[in-house]
């Protein structure tokens, strides 16, 4: 008996509903609420994130963290964890993948034995530089939308949110 093929967790978030599903619902005010409309366009920006991203097989987060070793050599996962606002859990699984996939490498700091180092490989440096290249075209699919002012101004009050 063949097997039927059953969608991930993953697959399911991110798949968008059918055209059959769609209705025109009333939004009664909902599409007013500041949160309401950042978590809209966060799935939109996701959305095309993950289909830039798709060939090169790194989520987000992934990214994130390839881009910050290669620019902190040596740097340890507490570190990378604490900068990104994650669990050492989920950074440890991030690492983990990364590591499998032979774009970083993991090694013992000579300075203090429980640390770990993390570094690029000239493999995990190649993705980057693709990795940036297509997000480049996703910062100017997002941009487009948007006068450079507008966009600075945009840029600089999400950075609120951080400080």
């Amino acid at each position: 008996m063949p097997m039927e093929h059953t969608s991930t967790r993953r697959e399911r978030k991110s798949a968008p509903a059918q055209e059959s599903e769609k209705a025109v619902l009333r939004h009664n005010k909902l599409d007013d609420n500041i949160g309401y409309q950042i978590r809209a366009a966060y799935v939109a920006v996701r959305r095309n994130f993950e289909a830039a991203m798709k060939k090169l097989d790194l989520t987000q987060k992934q990214t994130s963290v390839l881009w910050l070793i290669e620019a902190n050599a040596g740097v340890s996962q507490i570190a990378l964890a604490n900068d990104l606002g994650m669990d050492r859990a989920s950074m440890m699984a991030i690492v983990d993948r990364l590591e499998e996939r032979g774009l970083i490498v993991r090694k013992r700091s000579a300075e203090d034995g429980r640390r770990q180092e993390l570094n690029a490989t000239a493999k995990g440096k190649k993705v980057l530089a693709q990795a940036k290249t297509a997000i480049h075209d996703h910062e100017k699919w997002i941009s487009q939308k948007f006068t450079r002012a507008e966009v600075a101004a945009f840029v600089e009050g999400l950075k609120r949110f951080a400080r």
